[in-house]
């Protein structure tokens, strides 16, 4: 069993190794649940061990050292550039509050993905790999079944018929039960819904959820809306756990009453 100690350390190693850095943020928030004192004296000896080494970009970002890089060997991903960092730390944020309620059974990054496109076209369910989200993770529904969702972070507002050919890309996502978007703002889901607003998307029930990233809260209590709906992020997992559990006559995210969806 391990220690605390050393599950603070070898959790952010094993993060680090799967998404190529390791923020401040996301380690004080996620992986080191301590005082503000000992969080700071953790951050520390994280790169005095040995283990990481501080970002030459960002004084926040740590990335593995060569002596753990050579540790994890092929299972380690190679250090994400300062580019993508913050996009990539609001998808691993998301990621980690839904790992802290056990609903989470597996998950793909893109980079996993389009390292393996075989698997690619698996776990899309895709005639041909037009687009892959930034994560497609399945939700624990009973023992035996899981629902498929993705999720994509926009931070900046694409053009309608960039919209257009991404919400067309869904559509040939067979295996991709739940499309999440979190927006920069207000004008980009607003951009994302109207992508997603025509007869066919709602025949086949592919509204999205959309909610914007910046108010979004580990704790789930933070809003996401699904056409009309809006719903808290607590019961936006009840409603598609339970749904699942229940008849196979269940209804879409979207089609849900709000009244039922707080009762949730």
């Amino acid at each position: 069993m391990r220690t605390p100690s050393k599950k603070v350390i070898l959790d952010s190693l094993e993060f680090a190794a799967r998404w190529g850095f390791l923020t401040q943020e996301l380690f004080f928030e996620f992986f080191c649940g301590m005082s503000r004192a000992q969080k700071y004296r953790y951050w520390t000896r994280l790169v005095e061990d040995g283990h990481f080494v501080q970002s030459k970009h960002n004084a926040y970002t740590l990335i593995l050292s060569h002596k753990s890089r050579k540790a994890f060997g092929e299972k380690a991903r190679p250090s994400r550039s300062h580019f993508y960092i913050e996009h990539d730390a609001i998808v691993a944020r998301i990621y980690l509050s839904l790992a802290k309620t056990n609903l989470l059974v597996d998950s793909w990054l893109e980079d996993e993905l389009m390292r393996s496109p075989i698997e690619a076209y698996s776990i899309l369910g895709s005639q041909q790999i037009q687009r892959i989200p930034d994560l497609v993770f399945d939700l624990k529904v009973s023992d035996a079944k899981t629902v498929r969702c993705s999720l994509e972070i926009e931070k900046v507002t694409k053009s309608k018929s960039r919209y257009a050919k991404i919400a067309l890309a869904y559509l040939d996502m067979a295996k991709i039960s739940i499309s999440l978007f979190g927006c920069s703002g207000r004008s980009t889901e607003r951009a994302i819904r109207y992508a997603f607003s025509s007869r066919e998307f709602v025949e086949r029930k592919r509204i999205p959820g959309t909610f914007c990233y910046e108010g979004f809260n580990s704790e789930l209590i933070s809003p996401i809306r699904f056409a009309n709906n809006e719903m808290t992020f607590q019961n936006f997992l009840s409603v598609v756990t339970g749904a699942a559990k229940g008849d196979r006559n269940e209804k879409s995210v979207s089609e849900y009453e709000p009244q039922k969806l707080e009762a949730a």
